[in-house]
């Protein structure tokens, strides 16, 4: 069934009349379209399709060379597969033990960038300490070759202990390294600029878990020499530039103040002492710049919680290509105001242009990743969450 424009607008108009809000962990009053939906856009119009949905609060997904979507389940915890765009109704085997609770248990995936030779894929996830109430991020890898069972999962890194989660993304450099996200320096505890803890922190490793040579601060005695930066709040963003190879990191505020960084070696960002909006309790923050701290190149106020970033290098939109795509869970703390953050940067890195999309679907998108044919794949993080697959209308 096609969908004009006019007649979307007028029912998603109605459902917020028609439903009550909703908070974190409350199913969503606002259902997913039961047929593919067009959508408009600045310089394109997007048909959105429902490829799967169902799965309990989602945090992070793939989508692999030949087709194939891997998507972490949070809280049960459990990694499902969709092929052949259907979800498979079991979850994979051969996981670790996972430690679940608030904000933690199983995070991101990511295929690692020979996949197509060695099947190997790695995952973040939380893991119990022997002190009640304590905990580790952890990363570890294991191969995908299609069946329902990860083979030859390994641990490779350990954190140090925490007792206030959060998120976790990876991504792989050009040269093979991986950078990898650690929350858990939420409040106004300065565990972000502990430098001997992980909270508030981007890890580089090698691919095998070990701490590569050049790090900037492998010979520090107090700091672990994990650590690449650091300063940072919750970070669930993070994607490498297709030309520069810089890494790009969303960041979330307190209260507002969301903010997009170029990641440098031993840099400090700023929380909790500097950054843009305001503490949870409405003190306003000391604002960035300062000397000795990295200024955001672009900030979201009100606060958008980015989650899923991009650089868009595919051929299914080619007036988007090169532009930064991030995923938002809700502006300004309403819900049903989640969608896709369109960004054109100049050849500074200075943002030009930005655009708010896919709105209509009042979804909480969680992760943002390109497919092989060029599709962009939403993961919305809902009690009925789904992989939503964008492509040009025809």
């Amino acid at each position: 069934m096609r969908h004009t424009p006019l007649l979307l607008l007028f029912l998603f108009t109605l459902l917020p009349a028609l439903t009550p809000a909703y908070g974190q962990g409350r199913p969503s009053p606002y259902p997913l379209p039961s047929a593919p939906v067009e959508l408009e856009t600045y310089n394109a119009t997007v048909k959105a399709t429902v490829v799967a949905q169902g799965i309990p609060r989602p945090f992070g997904f793939e989508v692999l060379p030949n087709g194939d979507i891997l998507i972490t389940d949070r809280y049960s915890p459990a990694l499902r597969v969709i092929q052949g765009n259907e979800l498979i109704p079991e979850p994979m085997q051969g996981l670790p033990p996972v430690r679940t609770g608030f904000h933690s248990g199983l995070l991101d995936v990511v295929a690692h960038p020979q996949f197509s030779d060695n099947q190997l894929i790695y995952l973040t996830y939380h893991v119990a300490m022997d002190n009640d109430g304590e905990y580790a991020i952890a990363l570890g890898r294991g191969r995908y070759d299609g069946s329902t069972e990860l083979k030859d999962f390994e641990q490779l890194f350990e954190g140090t202990p925490m007792t206030i989660s959060g998120g976790s993304r990876m991504a792989f450099a050009p040269d093979g390294k991986l950078f990898v996200t650690v929350g858990g320096a939420m409040d106004r505890r300065p565990l972000a600029q502990d430098l001997s803890r992980l909270e508030g922190k981007v890890l580089r490793l090698n691919e095998n878990g070990t701490i590569p040579a050049d790090n900037p601060f492998i010979d520090h005695a107090d700091a672990h020499p994990a650590i690449y930066s650091y300063g940072h709040r919750d970070q669930y963003a993070i994607a490498i530039h297709p030309e520069s190879g810089e890494l790009f990191h969303a960041e979330l505020g307190p209260l507002g103040g969301d903010k997009l960084n170029i990641i440098k070696p031993g840099a400090n960002y700023g929380w909790p002492l500097y950054g843009y909006g305001s503490y949870n309790d409405g003190e306003p923050m000391e604002k960035l710049p300062r000397e000795g701290y990295e200024s955001a190149i672009l900030i979201w106020q009100p606060g958008i919680v980015p989650s899923g970033l991009l650089f868009y290098t595919g051929e299914a939109f080619p007036q988007w290509q090169g532009q930064m795509l991030a995923g938002s869970i809700q502006r300004g703390r309403i819900p049903g105001t989640g969608g896709l953050e369109r960004v054109v940067f100049d050849n500074l890195m200075q943002e030009v242009q930005r655009e708010t999309m896919v709105t209509e679907l009042r979804q909480r998108i969680r992760d943002v990743s390109q497919g092989p044919d060029g599709a962009i794949y939403l993961l919305t993080e809902e009690e009925n969450g789904a992989v939503i697959k964008l492509e040009p209308a025809s």
